[in-house]
């Protein structure tokens, strides 16, 4: 009986020993994209493709079609794991948190200078680095403008910037990728606009039906550093 005793404590120790170290070899693993970084990365989501040589990464994204015809006041791009992926205008394939590795990995510097604080009030403009952002889709052959895929009464230049605030978005877990006016969670929004102004000016933002595929449809979005 003594000596059963004592075998069972020993496969006991020998189990959680294993068990430790498949548990270690776990935790030690490191997502990286395809440049090597470490990323992190949702299930099922797809990889950002980057381009270093030409400064640019692209994702993959949906046409969300109810925003032909009902206002937007925020939301650009969203990746479809976020809170907010649904009420996004193009739904976003790609993990915001890999987005923001990936710009940082071509060279782009994040701005940083917006606090949560300023989330629901018209404050400041969102600063970083200055980024072209197209949209293309298979058989159309060339890049247009992700300005011209929206329509607004109130037209301005648009000024996509390179925010950063990956704390924030880690935190929050929006999904927050390209946001309309500036915002102190998303990956890339836009400069033209202070934190807040859409909402609180009432401005309204669709997206284009006589441009973009119909709603569901694939398209590519590239972000490319000025």
């Amino acid at each position: 009986m003594y000596k059963k005793i004592i075998l069972f404590a020993c496969l006991s120790v020998m189990l959680i020993s294993c068990g430790n170290q498949a548990s270690n070899a776990s935790s030690n693993s490191q997502l990286t994209n395809s440049i090597g970084s470490a990323i992190l990365r949702d299930n099922g989501a797809e990889p950002v493709i980057i381009n270093a040589d030409k400064k640019e990464i692209i994702i993959e994204a949906i046409v969300n079609g109810k925003y032909f015809t009902n206002p937007s006041r925020h939301h650009g791009i969203v990746f479809e794991g976020g809170k907010y992926g649904d009420r996004a205008v193009l739904i976003g394939l790609s993990d915001e948190r890999e987005v923001y590795q990936a710009l940082i990995d071509i060279g782009a510097i994040a701005g940083n200078n917006l606090k949560l604080e300023e989330y629901t009030k018209v404050s400041k403009n969102v600063d970083g680095q200055q980024l072209d952002v197209y949209v293309t889709w298979d058989g159309l052959g060339k890049e247009i403008p992700f300005a011209e895929i929206i329509k607004s009464d109130d037209v301005r230049d648009m000024d996509i910037r390179f925010g950063g605030n990956f704390e924030a978005a880690k935190d929050n877990r929006t999904g927050c990728i390209l946001c309309l006016d500036s915002c102190p969670i998303a990956i890339t929004s836009d400069a033209a606009y202070a934190t807040a102004e859409l909402e609180n000016k009432k401005i309204d933002k669709f997206i284009r039906e006589d441009i973009l595929p119909k709603d569901g449809e694939r398209v590519s979005v590239i972000f490319r550093i000025k």
